[in-house]
């Protein structure tokens, strides 16, 4: 016995040894960013496919006109013409040059807000939607909390200027930005590069201030942020081959980090997941015989070149199943009518009879020492992945600093 168990708990270490690198290997996930928190999510499906820090409460910036943006659109009032205030003309920080009294429509204030970063149109576009920005901003955080269910996002303006008070989440931006991307033409917008402005106080040609646009495959854009205290905010939306993804990065000490860090997590995406659908009119046959056909289209996110199975369980919910038959995607359509008929369902604690001489204990053990080896090997990998993240935190700063002093 004494000989089985140390063969047993050597295959584990060995298994154990061997088995973070395979892993680190097949995945590839960005591990060496530096934003301070950041998230990657498939825009058609939701789902998270890769995350540092999500939840963790940062100052926004510019980025906070996501929002301003999609209560713009959702008013109806695009074509509206807004009487630019004092207030909005004197905004602080990146303007588009408003001046008091002239006029424009909603749609322009917007294009100048989203394409140019405008403050002062941002403050044009609260006063005529709510009155003033404090209401507009009562606005944007029922919107979040009630409509979206966000917890973590509070907002006090409707442009990002700093305010202790004022602060979102990587992923309650994701879901902003995912809820936007509905829309064609904040999408329309988003994407332009380049658009004339013709104002009472400025004609130009506003450049969007976004970079990914030139030097990206298949970006989107959306919008990037700055201010002293959130340092550099981005939220990029980017689409390959039906494939939509959305980044998040926030608080990167320059803006070429964080659009090193976005790169690095929109490849990871592109190369290692696409979106899949399950087409409506198809046709399941559930547990008991019947014939179900699909409504609506079912989408889900998939690891490419991996298998899948689509089929219905006993409570009438469509499940996907991976080739290594884990759940990927559950959709229900049907009520559960055995549930439903008062069929109870018994919910407790499994139960393993031990024969004497039984290997299961020894199993048992084995796999409690595989936990704690693996806890440990994490423990590592985190410190070591801080250690590589200051040093090239330390190295991008020298190399800024080198150019700074060429120049």
């Amino acid at each position: 016995m004494k000989k089985i168990t140390v063969l047993l708990v050597s295959l584990l270490l060995s298994f154990v040894w061997i088995l973070p690198d395979n892993i680190h290997a097949e995945n590839d996930e960005p591990t060496d960013l530096l934003s301070e928190t950041s998230i990657l999510i498939d825009t058609k499906t939701g789902e998270v496919l890769a995350e540092e820090n999500p939840d963790k409460r940062m100052y926004p910036a510019s980025i906070t006109k996501i929002v301003t943006a999609i209560m713009a659109i959702e008013s109806g009032k695009m074509d509206d013409v807004v009487t630019i205030s004092e207030n909005a003309a004197s905004a602080p920080g990146t303007q588009v040059y408003l001046v008091e009294g002239e006029q424009m429509t909603l749609r322009q204030l917007v294009q100048g807000m989203l394409i140019n970063s405008g403050n002062d149109a941002a403050i044009a576009i609260a006063e005529h939607l709510a009155g003033s920005e404090e209401e507009f901003a009562q606005d944007m955080n029922e919107f979040a909390q009630e409509e979206l269910g966000l917890k973590n996002t509070h907002f006090v303006n409707p442009n990002g200027l700093p305010d202790d008070d004022h602060y979102s989440t990587a992923a309650d931006m994701a879901e902003f930005t995912r809820y936007a991307m509905r829309f064609d033409e904040f999408k329309e917008i988003v994407r332009t590069k380049e658009m004339d402005w013709k104002g009472a106080g400025w004609e130009t040609i506003l450049y969007n201030h976004h970079k990914l646009l030139w030097r990206y495959d298949g970006a989107i854009g959306v919008k990037n942020g700055y201010t002293s205290k959130s340092k550099h905010t981005l939220v990029t939306a980017a689409e390959r081959n039906g494939t939509s993804l959305i980044v998040v990065t926030m608080k990167n000490d320059s803006s070429e980090q964080a659009y090193q860090d976005t790169i690095e997590l929109l490849d990871y995406g592109f190369e290692h997941y696409e979106t899949k659908k399950i087409e409506k009119g198809t046709v399941f046959t559930n547990v008991d015989g019947e014939e179900i056909k699909l409504n609506e289209d079912k989408l889900f996110t998939h690891k490419i070149n991996e298998g899948f199975e689509a089929k219905i369980n006993e409570d009438g919910n469509l499940i996907i199943k991976n080739d290594v038959d884990e759940e990927i995607a559950s959709f229900p359509l049907v009520p559960n009518s055995k549930k439903s008929g008062g069929i109870k369902e018994a919910i407790g604690s499994v139960q393993v009879e031990e024969a004497e001489g039984s290997l299961v204990p020894v199993l048992l053990k084995g796999i409690l020492l595989l936990f704690v080896v693996m806890f440990i090997w994490n423990f590592i990998r985190k410190r070591k992945r801080r250690k590589k993240k200051k040093l090239r935190k330390k190295r991008m700063m020298e190399e800024i600093n080198r150019i700074k002093g060429s120049t």
